[in-house]
């Protein structure tokens, strides 16, 4: 069964980015867009255009090449938005990289995009720097910091004569130039690169964005971030946020203080958060007083928000009457949300967003499913037909006659309400039987004593794999493995039962809170030295009830 977006078809105009963006602008262009709560530094829509237009002027004299990659080593700035948009002007693409992340991290994207311009804020620039010349090619590092602070490259003033030359643009055909080349995230697997043309770009962005539909933001109003720059997820929402006229409170170095501190100093009303971020405000509550009641709705992706988290977080803050969870992924975007009132918890991340078609294929035969028959999420449309960079072979596998495959199990109900159940690639094969990881991570969570769960797979020659956990204890709570092991295992069928309970003071996250479960993978296979005869014994009780 495939069912369609009930949303008003978005006609997508065939034009570059940076032009789809300017041409909204232009409605409030003496307005002011962005803010730098680092100077106090304000740029209106107009001083944003003209430093993009200056930023790829300098790119032309220097000799980009057509659809070339620009990396952008840096977090939220002014400098981000205006580098990302003149980059666009000069008919290149970006790629933004974490200044946070290590020479070895950075490595195997840029590597691969064999980028040789960069722009980097001073926090990136060491580790960028011994990369770069590691990379036996040519490079230019511009820093986009001050002077004192940029380690003798030259920084964004330097480029003044370049710009000053006012050469001609690449030409651009929408269609297949690319603009955007996000990674995605490695967590499950090698990271590969999604080649994003202006016009997939632009429908991406145009289905997030959808005024008519989506009305979080109003003009006049500001917004800030702690998703970090390089998520698809914290990039959309802030170009969202400038086309509807607000103005942007960017912060390079946020921490949950900073960010508190600015929804109180410039009356926040939306902001699109994470679970992992939502509590983080609710710790920080407990340590700090703010003025926080003019925060009204909050819009949530990464992950699901909990009935738990849900209550507790409006309950901490009671001015928050909408808290709207979506759904998307890197190589799509914006895949569905909640279009209700809001005003109530759900466990469904909501309907389709316009322009797109979803369906569930059983994970094993690949026959489509129906209502509340659970197995992988596709989707279709043009914001999911991005391929991947140079890799032929992974773009094939991960399309199904024109439908993009999500790696999310999941299902829909009669009244096509999207539900994600776990991911394809976190699927546990025990002999054979699927074991769905989130299942098990929500039975510890009705523990009393559990306040953060997950489980993951170890490698076994005799079973295939088993499951293993990792748990957080609430404050004040004791519980000790084997009475949570036995908790689960008295509740659930033997093949799902847990090998092993790990209890450990936190859950390992990235930027914007995701469980890192590759860390976690390798933490389990050194935390069971061997489960040989527990093996033995379950093969033994399988051949049997096979038997029987």
């Amino acid at each position: 069964m495939i069912i369609k977006s009930k949303l008003p078809k978005l006609e997508i105009p065939n034009k570059t980015f940076h032009d789809f963006l300017f041409d909204e602008w232009k409605k409030f262009k003496d307005d002011v867009a962005i803010i730098d709560n680092d100077s106090v530094q304000q740029y209106t829509f107009q001083e944003v255009m003209d430093k993009a237009e200056f930023i790829a002027k300098s790119l032309m004299y220097m000799r980009i090449e057509k659809s070339e990659v620009v990396l952008l080593v840096m977090d939220w700035s002014p400098a981000a938005i205006y580098i990302s948009l003149g980059v666009s002007m000069a008919g290149a693409a970006i790629q933004i990289v974490s200044p946070k992340l290590q020479q070895w991290e950075m490595q195997f994207p840029v590597r691969e995009s064999e980028s040789r311009f960069v722009f980097s804020d001073p926090l990136g620039l060491r580790e960028i720097e011994k990369l770069m010349k590691c990379m036996n090619r040519e490079y230019r590092i511009i820093c986009t910091g001050t002077r004192d602070c940029a380690n003798g490259y030259p920084i964004i003033d330097d480029l003044a004569f370049a710009a000053a030359q006012d050469l001609p643009y690449h030409s651009i055909n929408p269609e297949t130039d690319i603009v955007y080349l996000p990674y995605s995230s490695g967590i499950h697997g090698k990271r590969k690169g999604i080649a994003t043309t202006h016009r997939i770009m632009v429908a991406k962005t145009m289905v997030m964005w959808n005024p008519t539909v989506h009305t979080e933001f109003k003009r006049g109003d500001h917004t800030l971030t702690m998703i970090p720059l390089h998520k698809q997820c914290g990039l959309d929402a802030m170009y969202c946020a400038l086309l509807n006229g607000l103005t942007i409170v960017t912060e390079k170095n946020f921490c949950v203080h900073t960010f508190m501190t600015c929804i109180q100093r410039y009356r926040i009303r939306s902001v699109h958060l994470t679970p992992y971020l939502m509590n983080l405000m609710m710790f920080e509550t407990e340590n700090h007083e703010y003025n926080v009641d003019s925060l009204e709705w909050v819009i949530t992706g990464a992950d699901a928000v909990t009935e738990e988290l849900y209550d507790d977080f409006t309950d901490c803050f009671p001015s928050v009457k909408r808290v709207t969870q979506t759904y998307g992924m890197t190589e799509v975007g914006l895949i569905s949300r909640n279009y209700n009132d809001d005003t109530e918890f759900t466990h469904s991340c909501g309907q389709v967003a316009a322009n797109l078609e979803l369906k569930i294929l059983d994970v094993l035969t690949g026959r489509e499913l129906g209502p509340r028959e659970k197995g992988q999420i596709c989707v279709k449309g043009l914001p999911a037909d991005s391929p991947y960079l140079n890799n032929p072979d992974a773009t094939e596998e991960h399309f199904i006659d024109g439908w993009r495959k999500t790696g999310d199990i999941g299902y829909f109900d009669e009244d096509e309400n999207i539900y994600i159940v776990d991911k394809v690639k976190e699927m546990i094969k025990v002999f054979g039987y699927q074991v769905i990881p989130k299942e098990i991570e929500t039975l510890l969570l009705t523990h009393q004593a559990v306040e953060e769960a997950a489980v993951v797979a170890i490698n076994n020659e005799l079973s295939g794999e088993r499951p293993v956990a990792f748990v957080v204890l609430k404050k004040g709570q004791t519980a000790t493995e084997e009475d949570l092991k036995d908790y689960v295992n008295k509740r659930v069928i033997r093949y799902k039962h847990l090998v092993r309970i790990n209890i450990t003071q936190f859950l390992p996250r990235s930027a914007c809170g995701t469980v890192l479960r590759r860390l976690l993978g390798e933490a389990a296979v050194m935390s069971v030295a061997s489960i040989a005869e527990v093996e033995k014994e379950f093969a033994e009780e399988v051949k049997h009830a096979l038997a029987t």
